[in-house]
């Protein structure tokens, strides 16, 4: 249980074949998604967006802006704010990458 203590970050190769057997194990994208943030806490959350994103054919439609958008959203919020953020996200025309640092 070492690995999920605060201060104790995971190697690369760990933290993904912990992150894809969680992705597979979980069919519920808001189960997935919640258990990873909580048992990684000292990978930053961009990155486990890419990865979730990577092992969750379900996630597809979602950029991983989106997805930190919904890690943050399910942390703060629980799973309505999850769904929430995944109902503005699925359908939302994208922002061009070239503009990023544009606050809206």
């Amino acid at each position: 249980m070492a690995w999920m203590l605060s201060g104790q970050p995971p190697t690369p190769a760990d933290a993904l074949r912990r992150i894809k057997a969680i992705c597979k194990a979980l069919p519920d994208p808001y189960a997935a998604s919640i258990t990873v943030l909580v048992t990684h806490p000292c990978v930053p959350r961009e990155l486990l967006a890419a990865t979730i994103l990577t092992f969750r054919d379900d996630l597809a439609a979602y950029s991983k802006e989106d997805m930190a958008t919904m890690l943050v959203a399910a942390w703060n919020g629980g799973k309505s704010g999850f769904d929430a953020v995944m109902r503005t996200r699925a359908n939302a025309p994208k922002r061009s990458a070239s503009m990023s640092w544009v606050k809206e």
